[in-house]
């Protein structure tokens, strides 16, 4: 009796203690306002090693392990990468459909001589993708909401991150990403 009066003491704190963390994940889920893409990159210096909830479209889910996905802004040109961390991984038929996910925004800076570096591999025919920078390195095209996307246009992208140097009043070019904490939602 007193065996069965332990083990059904220990169930009952058990289930409580899970009941307690999903309210608390599920909480902290309502307190994030949900982003866009664009926005998300509009904001990100503010917002670097903050939660955040963000919503796209995924255009890409790397093929290896669904380590990571990325997801599509308001066109082809403005996306984010995410990675799967705490989520565990993506799946290739999340290809096309939208989802929110929290996470923590992270930045990798390229300087100058990053970007030397990629346009010396572009030149070379070779992938210039440091840091996944400038998208996924894949060669077809992904048809998502109707549209062909091109995967990776180095040199237009490479042009686009020296002029965003040029501008810059910090000496590099930020490239955000998601460190994926959880998957709240797939459409």
């Amino acid at each position: 009796m007193k065996k069965t009066m332990v083990l059904l003491f220990g169930l009952v704190v058990l289930f409580s203690c899970t009941n307690q963390t999903n309210q608390k994940k599920d909480e902290k889920s309502a307190e994030l306002t949900v982003l866009t893409v664009d926005e998300l990159q509009a904001q990100g210096k503010d917002l670097v090693g903050k939660e955040v909830m963000i919503k796209g479209t995924v255009t890409h889910v790397c093929k290896e392990a669904g380590a990571r996905c990325f997801v599509m802004g308001s066109t082809e040109d403005i996306s984010i990468r995410i990675e799967a961390g705490r989520i565990g991984s993506f799946t290739q038929e999340q290809m096309g459909s939208d989802i929110t996910v929290r996470g923590t925004l992270m930045e990798v800076q390229l300087d100058e001589e990053d970007l030397a570096e990629m346009e010396k591999s572009a030149a070379a025919g070779e992938s210039a993708n440091k840091d996944h920078a400038l998208g996924h390195d894949g060669t077809a095209l992904h048809s998502v909401d109707g549209g062909n996307h091109d995967s990776i246009n180095q040199a237009k992208k490479i042009e686009d991150m020296n002029q965003k140097l040029a501008a810059s009043k910090e000496g590099y070019v930020p490239v955000y990403y998601i460190d994926g904490l959880e998957l709240v939602q797939t459409k």
